[in-house]
């Protein structure tokens, strides 16, 4: 399966998990972050709900923790 069709599939079938797991993996990469975001900026709350290769990096890893529903 492709990347899309893996968050399609998790979007569809487990949303309470998707959403869940994407708000806790959200609050890590940002505490971890410290004044600059992974591209550059500066990593305000404003700026990393914008940032593509925030939610990117986001999306990757909640994907990654969610890989044993996928069947």
């Amino acid at each position: 399966m492709k990347k899309e069709e893996i968050i399609n599939y998790l979007q569809e079938n487990y949303s309470s998990d998707w959403v869940a797991t994407r708000q806790l993996v959200e609050n890590e990469l940002s505490d971890k972050q410290s004044i600059f975001c992974v591209c550059g900026r500066l990593a305000t709350g404003l700026h990393e709900r914008n940032c593509r290769k925030f939610n990117n990096k986001v999306t990757n890893e909640t994907v990654k923790r969610l890989r044993y529903l996928i069947k």
